[in-house]
């Protein structure tokens, strides 16, 4: 039989449009007995990978089962050395997650970036998701990995703010909560900069000696509240007992960074409260008119000035 010019792109294409019948004639017609070795050219996904992204289980069942010797490969890699499992977890495809579970695929493989499955079922929002975390840590995979940028599975749990997966990972890892990404933020900076109320809660009612915590830069929680955009976290943090004085390492009060970023929300709950003096200087005598200004903060300098700010 002779090869088919583009053989390669309608298997692929078959197995991503869930076709089972076309990928059964093309296998008949073609002598196909090693699906792997049809790839994308930039990618290099593989049938696997295509059909368990889309989350064809009928496709992911025929691959791993219908070829009469084991010439698949449930963890084949792509150019990013990602495998089918990681797909199926990024995807929230959580029947297919089992399944590749099942067959033996390895729960705890790197991905560029050093991503594993459960760290990017941990992405996203919804049910399916939820039963990938839960399936993924019955088949002991480890919370305690870190990517290239120290951010474990609870760290990004925590940027999506999907309370129910925070407090799965929790129950069964307490330890988890103490975790720090590389620059030292420790899982509330992230809730907290994500404007993650319901996060914020469960997090200090856990410990509350990440309130006033510190990252590489002298930030606290609070520090990057203010950065959301939003008051709500930092209203949240305050009334939880963060220290509102508190500096990063040149003196910056929450003040100067709602200034620096034109967190008009923040900054006028700031001050008509007198939280922080108007003219508060972190070094080099900044004040946060200084900072609006440098930043050009229009709306924020108006308002600084309204309050008294000194010009």
């Amino acid at each position: 039989m002779s090869a088919k010019p583009n053989l390669s792109r309608e298997f692929l294409q078959a197995c991503q449009a869930g076709d089972l019948l076309r990928i059964k004639a093309l296998t008949v017609e073609f002598s196909v007995n090693n699906w792997t070795v049809h790839r994308q050219v930039v990618s290099d996904d593989t049938p696997l990978h295509l059909a368990a992204r889309e989350g064809h289980l009928h496709v992911v069942k025929h691959l791993c089962e219908g070829w009469s010797r084991p010439s698949y490969r449930v963890d084949v890699t792509n150019n990013d050395m990602k495998r089918p499992l990681h797909d199926a977890a990024q995807f929230s495809r959580s029947d297919i997650l089992k399944y590749l579970i099942q067959q033996g695929a390895y729960v705890d493989s790197l991905k560029r970036g050093d991503w594993t499955p459960l760290m990017l079922a941990c992405t996203k929002k919804n049910t399916k998701a939820r039963e990938c975390v839960d399936a993924l840590l019955k088949a002991n995979a480890n919370p305690f990995i870190r990517n290239k940028d120290g951010w474990t599975p609870l760290s990004l749990a925590c940027r999506t703010g999907d309370v129910e997966v925070i407090k799965l990972l929790l129950d069964r890892f307490p330890e988890s909560i103490d975790t720090r990404s590389n620059n030292g933020r420790s899982v509330l900076h992230i809730a907290a900069f994500h404007d993650c109320e319901s996060t914020i809660s469960i997090l200090v009612a856990k410990n509350v000696n990440l309130l006033n915590c510190r990252d590489s830069s002298g930030s606290t929680p609070l520090h990057e509240s203010v950065k959301s955009g939003s008051s709500n976290a930092m209203k949240l943090l305050l009334k939880l007992g963060a220290d509102v004085t508190s500096v990063d390492v040149i003196g910056q009060t929450i003040l100067h960074v709602a200034a620096l970023v034109g967190n008009i929300e923040a900054i006028d709950y700031i001050l008509r409260n007198n939280l922080i003096p108007v003219n508060v200087e972190a070094h080099f005598n900044m004040t946060p008119l200084t900072v609006a200004r440098r930043s050009k903060q229009e709306d924020v300098v108006n308002l600084l000035l309204k309050f008294g700010a000194n010009r």
